[in-house]
């Protein structure tokens, strides 16, 4: 065991190089969730009303179908409809960017 042991002992852990590294991992991890927010937000705002309306009080919110329909005065099967139609225009504008209305 002694002759595979090395001769000297590593490197002390610098917790200075560490803290520095994650640190700038975090402002770099915080940019880009900025900049995934600033897109849905933008794509958001591209969608009609009527859909916008109903994804950010399912998706946001956490309001329930019922719920929805309540607020709304709608049918809780128009909710759902919007709903997924209103994910899937959300889903084509963050695909496509956000320079045209949908």
């Amino acid at each position: 065991m002694r002759k595979n042991r090395p001769s000297t002992l590593a490197d002390e852990f610098d917790e200075t190089v560490h803290t520095e590294e994650k640190a700038r991992e975090g402002v770099e991890a915080e940019l880009i969730s900025r900049d995934e927010s600033d897109r849905i937000r933008k794509a958001l705002e591209m969608l009609p009303v009527t859909f916008r309306e109903v994804l950010v009080l399912r998706e946001m919110e956490g309001f329930s179908y019922k719920e929805i329909a309540e607020v709304t005065g709608v049918p809780m099967g128009t909710v759902m409809s919007s709903l997924s139609r209103a994910r899937q225009k959300l889903r084509d504008q963050l695909e496509t960017g956000t320079k045209k209305e949908v």
